[in-house]
């Protein structure tokens, strides 16, 4: 077999061009590479955003129903029960006084013999009141 003396030249020159476009390509690799790093840092700040938006997420849901709740004003459950307690309160209240009031102004009548009208009249009772029974 015969050499072709042309074959080397043909490889040579095809090391030369890939001398010359080596520089061209490590350019592309180290441009892929930076690419590659900004983009993982900004998936890292992305994912930590993520997690930040998480965490704040349940707080912003609670502003959210603190505003409904706060939007019902007078009518927010745990102020209606509240002043269903505080009226309970006023009418057990009411109705003590009430009873002691009773209690004695019926002593005094029987002790003293007196009109209960005049004792309300003394004691500056307007027949306006009214017993809570």
């Amino acid at each position: 077999m015969r050499k072709n003396p042309n074959a080397n030249l043909v490889f040579k020159s095809s090391g030369a061009s890939l001398r010359k476009e080596e520089p061209i390509v490590q350019n592309r690799l180290d441009n892929v590479k930076e690419t590659r790093t900004s983009l993982v840092a900004q998936l890292a700040e992305l994912k930590t955003a993520i997690e930040h938006e998480r965490t704040l997420r349940p707080l912003s849901q609670l502003a959210v129903l603190q505003d409904e709740v706060d939007a019902y004003g007078a009518c927010d459950p745990a102020k209606v029960e509240e002043k269903k307690r505080s009226v309970t309160l006023a009418h057990e209240a009411a109705v003590r006084w009430t009873d002691n009031y009773s209690i004695l102004l019926s002593h005094f009548t029987r002790q003293t013999g007196m009109d209960a009208q005049d004792i309300r009249k003394y004691l500056e009772i307007g027949d306006d009141y009214e017993d809570i029974f």
